[in-house]
């Protein structure tokens, strides 16, 4: 087993608990980590043989579009998104957001089969 490890992609949302939170956009960042079976792309060296991470990143972008309450949440439709679209054997997805002062951010990890 192997894994491709997308590293804090900036995800531009509006989230929060509060209208007056959400009613402004916000950066996350996004950590996926994507673990599948790459011995066949490691073999032929061809793109049609693995996950294709630049449309991971684009379809996490994508999610961004979308208005939620919780990093909680977005760190599940990111999960089950990657699961759906892409097929990995596991993914596990760090969602982090920047509003507490006094911290470099708040993060959740949720790792779904």
């Amino acid at each position: 087993m192997a894994s491709i490890f997308i590293h804090n992609l900036e995800v531009p949302t509006s989230i929060g608990i509060t209208e007056e939170e959400r009613s402004s956009v916000q950066t996350l960042k996004v950590s996926i980590d994507i673990e599948t079976d790459l011995s066949a792309v490691c073999k032929s060296d061809d793109v049609q043989d693995t996950i294709d991470y630049a449309a991971v990143a684009e379809s996490v972008k994508a999610l961004g579009g979308t208005e939620r309450n919780t990093i909680e949440k977005f760190a599940e439709d990111t999960a089950q998104m990657v699961l759906k679209d892409f097929q990995p054997d596991r993914v596990i997805v760090t969602v982090c957001k920047f509003i507490l002062p006094d911290t470099e951010g708040v993060s959740v990890t949720i790792m779904r089969p």
